[in-house]
């Protein structure tokens, strides 16, 4: 069996974390009434106190069991106070006592321990996305402590039950009881501990919750059983069902049985919209498709003026942003059409002509319509399968423009010479 109970515990959370997920992540059918919907203009119960009992079971260097005790079982009380600082966020204090017997074949341990801790919770279910409580009757928690184990301890020989001694029998092994006489208490030894919890929440109504609640405490200097081996530190495993008293008014909701509205996370900051991206890209799509218009209306200047140059008028113009030389969708269709036109005339040629605004050095210009020019090829003879021979590139970056350098002056003029005509030239 597994000798390290936390592994369970982590285990029991991630499966519980995975099935909540799987819930949130649908469609939020939950039926509000205002009274469970949390906002921070409300006022909520924050205060609670509860009452709990349940096992203490021991794992240290003498520790014979592997998770649960054959014998000697050891029952604890339980006392904490909660305090709400967020639906999905709280404090606490909490104070146990258990008695506990661990032992093996050579020596049993003995002792008592109170246990004081203060830990942070954050409440599962409010982690996704439409958050709150589940079914509005179930929180589900985790809880991460820091906190003091204040212990008296004795070791026994197991065969005679008389508390053991050193090797030079000058002195018993005990810690909080006297080291001459082993039943006289003194003051109790203290050791940092550090709490990890797993909790399940039940609504019962305005008042009162019952909770279930398991957790494993490490210790840090390894001596609730005085013995200093092994290679863990000592640890023990408190489990205990309690009882809990929402303190406040009973008009008005405890703060962790609340709702949170979707759009933020468990710090109240609002959470990125999973549409904007989308929302975004499409606006991005409406610039396009704007500044595509004004190429539209303009088209008819330029077949003319394309015409008079090329004498041919059977051609398509295809325009690119500034420094580009990719084709989009609707170019590629546009030139898949000439590519239909070359197969069924086999005997026909295309010239590409490049051309880019003058805003740049005559030099740079002509490289970036010569690149038009060999994008248009790339995609007629790699994409189409057409012979590269039926092809001539006539890169004329900023010459032929459609107005002279000196009035190019308008935004839809300068895109309109960022292009490349295909002429078709007809067998």
């Amino acid at each position: 069996m597994d000798k390290h109970p936390f592994k369970a515990i982590l285990f029991l959370a991630l499966m519980c974390c995975t099935t909540i997920m799987q819930a949130q992540f649908t469609t939020d059918h939950r039926q509000l009434e205002e009274h469970q919907r949390y906002s921070k203009e409300k006022k909520f119960n924050t205060w609670s106190i509860a009452f709990g009992y349940g096992p203490m079971i021991m794992q240290n260097d003498l520790t014979s069991y592997a998770v649960l005790p054959d014998k000697h079982w050891k029952l604890g009380p339980m006392i904490k106070v909660d305090k709400q600082i967020h639906p999905a966020w709280a404090l606490d204090f909490m104070v146990m006592s258990s008695d506990f017997h661990v032992g093996n074949e050579t020596y049993y341990n003995t002792g008592n321990i109170i246990d004081y801790s203060v830990g942070i919770i954050t409440y599962i279910n409010q982690w996704f996305a439409y958050p709150g409580p589940m079914n509005d009757k179930w929180n589900l928690y985790l809880k991460l402590g820091v906190g003091m184990a204040s212990f008296r301890t004795r070791v026994h020989y197991t065969e005679t039950g008389e508390v053991a001694t050193n090797r030079a029998g000058t002195s018993y092994l005990v810690l909080g009881y006297s080291q001459d006489d082993p039943y006289k208490e003194t003051a109790r030894a203290n050791e940092i501990v550090t709490p990890l919890s797993l909790g399940l929440q039940r609504r019962i109504n305005r008042s009162f919750d019952i909770a279930f609640e398991t957790s494993m405490r490490w210790s840090i200097e390894d001596k609730l059983d005085y013995i200093l081996l092994g290679a863990n530190n000592d640890k023990y495993w408190y489990t205990n069902i309690h009882l809990v008293y929402k303190i406040g008014k009973k008009n008005k909701r405890h703060s962790r049985w609340t709702h949170r509205g979707y759009g933020f996370n468990v710090f109240d900051k609002p959470k990125k919209d999973p549409l904007a991206d989308e929302v975004a890209e499409l606006q991005e799509q409406l610039r396009q498709y704007e500044s595509k218009r004004v190429i539209k209306i303009d088209s008819v200047k330029v077949k003319h003026h394309a015409s008079r140059i090329y004498g041919s008028n059977n051609m398509v113009s295809i325009y690119f942003d500034s420094y580009e030389s990719e084709l989009d969708t609707k170019d590629q269709v546009d030139l898949a059409t000439i590519g239909l036109y070359m197969t069924k005339n086999p005997r026909s040629t295309v010239d590409i002509y490049g051309y880019n605004d003058s805003r740049d050095s005559s030099e740079e210009n002509l490289e970036i319509s010569k690149n038009r020019c060999e994008a248009v090829l790339s995609y007629f003879v790699d994409d189409l399968g057409i012979d590269k021979n039926r092809f001539t590139l006539i890169p004329k970056g900023e010459d032929d423009l459609l107005l002279p350098k000196n009035k190019e002056k308008s935004s839809a003029i300068r895109m309109i010479n960022r292009r490349a005509d295909v002429v078709i030239f007809k067998p």
